[in-house]
């Protein structure tokens, strides 16, 4: 009897127990467990993370949102892969190899949906469901995509997207990506991805306990990123890309004034709607992916001799009147060393050598001066050292130690020496400013969905050289006359005063007559510049970079020449 007793009383102690623990579980607990319910079976399929729009300093919209469709497949649903790889690489510009890769790959939540391809055409929206019956598991959704207005033309300036990689991510998981995340891959894109990258907003449907989708509940509306605003001149960023032409090489566009760039253009470009097509090596061997602006490094050939004509000036190596014979060659020891014009220049001094671009009259001041002096000056103006331009990957070029380099060579911007294009641009804009080295930037503000001012960025001074005015005026004055009667003459531009220098450098020795860069770096007006310009062409002459200097800077300051101009431009030469 006692012992039925203690059983009925052991049963009904754990009765007790459970009806406890029911009542604390449903009761108590009821809205944590309900929150954790509905988290469970609510899901948010992301269509898209809004990035901020980007336009130029006039309000010109350079790069924006727009609505797509993507095709995306639920790993767990796949019935026949084989089956859907081989359909799939029919219909759709996609290799098996990748297929395989994606469809047959690991993913943490097999009944999440995965992007296979991004921005569909019509014609493969229509390919896709004529196949959906032997699809099982892959459908179109709808997404976002990038639009480039300008194409081809901004393409280096503001770079593209792609998807995060494994290395990216490890990087930036901290600051809230994931993987699959589109990110900026180069240019502005990338440099400014924090803020232009938005909140994803997606499609909510509820799910079952394993995960399947049962139906659509709603939208969650995506939140976009911050706006920019940069100091691009998009009429000037036009008349840049359409005077370079199909030419391979580079041209940047600055004031002087304030380090604002107003036009970067590099060639050969890529269009940012088709990528894949560009990757191709056997088609593209140019490197259409490299900002040659900034990552090109070249020997900066006779522009470099603005930094000679300024040591020897300042050190009283030359004086203006001091002549010098060109025959058309010296000899220094066992080496022969040539001027470009074969018969020479005969007895010149500083205010003809610079225009005539005499090598035989600044080899000699060269070897007067010594390297060292040459390479002092050349890092007084920052030349081999990053500009620290608001653009990734730039390059910092070389400027070679004294053991490294001889006097003659260097002096004439050759040998072991290389610059970036936009160095060479700011120092002919040092040059016209009167000593000032600024920052070069590209974005001028940083604005909030809702219109207010995040964040302003304003010139940065980096540092003044010291330039005695007479050996400035001598300099100012030498650099006209290379576009008066020198070797600048085909950038001459009826009623604007243009100043620069020509600059060619050998890709390899004269006598295998392998072909040169030419380089041409200019500012206008003379008496009160406002632009300077850098042209660069990897194959060609120093006449050809200056006559497509003279081109733009034409269609800048006489607009009226040329029909359909916009009258953006005019603010810059107001101001």
């Amino acid at each position: 009897m006692e012992r039925e007793n203690f059983l009925k009383n052991f049963v009904l102690f754990f009765i007790y127990l459970i009806l406890l623990r029911s009542f604390y579980l449903q009761i108590i607990r009821y809205p944590y467990y309900y929150q954790l319910s509905i988290r469970n079976c609510i899901r948010t399929i992301e269509t898209g993370t809004p990035r901020g729009v980007i336009y130029d300093r006039n309000g010109r919209v350079l790069a924006k949102d727009i609505p797509s469709i993507n095709l995306v497949f639920v790993p767990y649903d796949l019935k026949n892969v084989e089956n859907e790889i081989e359909i799939l690489s029919k219909i759709l510009d996609l290799d098996k190899e990748y297929l395989e890769k994606k469809l047959k790959g690991k993913y943490i939540n097999p009944f999440d949906r995965v992007i296979l391809k991004r921005n569909l055409t019509n014609k493969e929206i229509s390919l896709i469901e004529e196949n959906s019956y032997n699809l099982p598991g892959i459908f179109v959704q709808e997404g976002i995509r990038r639009l480039y207005p300008f194409g081809k033309k901004t393409a280096h300036l503001l770079g593209y997207l792609g998807e995060i990689t494994k290395y990216q991510l490890e990087r930036l998981k901290e600051k809230g990506y994931k993987m699959g995340d589109v990110i900026g891959q180069d240019g502005i894109e990338k440099q400014y991805d924090e803020f232009l990258k938005g909140i994803p907003g997606g499609i909510q449907v509820e799910v079952d306990a394993l995960g399947h989708q049962r139906r659509i509940l709603g939208r969650k509306e995506g939140q976009p990123g911050n706006d920019l605003i940069l100091t691009i001149d998009a009429t000037i960023q036009e008349i840049a890309a359409e005077e370079l032409g199909n030419k391979k090489g580079s041209v940047a566009i600055m004031d002087p004034r304030n380090g604002e760039i107003l036009a970067l253009v590099s060639n050969p470009s890529f269009d940012p709607d088709n990528l894949k097509y560009y990757l191709d090596e056997s088609k593209f061997s140019e490197k259409p992916f490299l900002n040659r602006v900034i990552k090109g490094q070249y020997p900066p050939g006779s522009i470099f001799k603005i930094i000679t004509e300024i040591a020897a000036l300042e050190t009283g190596t030359i004086r203006e009147y001091d002549r010098i014979e060109c025959t058309g060659a010296i000899e220094v020891r066992d080496r022969v060393f040539h001027c470009w014009k074969e018969e020479g220049h005969g007895w010149i001094d500083i205010n003809l050598a610079l225009p005539f671009s005499c090598n035989i009259f600044f080899g000699t001041i060269g070897m007067r001066l010594g390297v060292s002096q040459i390479i002092e000056y050349a890092k007084k103006f920052e030349l081999g050292k990053k500009t620290e331009i608001d653009l990734p990957g730039e390059a910092t070029g070389y400027i070679p130690n004294p053991k490294e380099a001889d006097p003659l060579n260097l002096s004439i911007g050759q040998g072991p020496i290389t610059t970036t294009p936009l160095q060479l641009l700011s120092l002919i804009a040092t040059v016209a400013n009167g000593g000032n080295i600024w920052q070069p930037f590209i974005v001028k503000k940083i604005v909030t969905p809702k219109g207010d001012i995040l964040k302003e960025f304003i010139p940065n001074l980096k540092k003044t050289i010291y330039i005695d005015s007479e050996t400035l005026d001598i300099l100012r004055k030498g650099l006209r006359n290379v576009v008066v009667f020198g070797t600048g003459t085909r950038a001459q531009v009826e009623k604007l005063e243009i100043a620069g220098k020509t600059g060619t450098a050998q890709r390899a020795a004269s006598e295998l007559d392998l072909p040169t860069h030419g380089a041409f770096v200019c500012y206008a007006p003379f008496d009160n510049p406002k632009i300077a310009v850098v042209v660069f062409l990897d194959y060609g002459s120093s006449s050809q970079a200056a006559e497509i200097a003279g081109k733009i800077l034409k269609r800048i300051f006489l607009p009226e020449k040329f029909e359909g101009e916009n009258e953006t431009e005019t603010e810059i030469l107001e101001e």
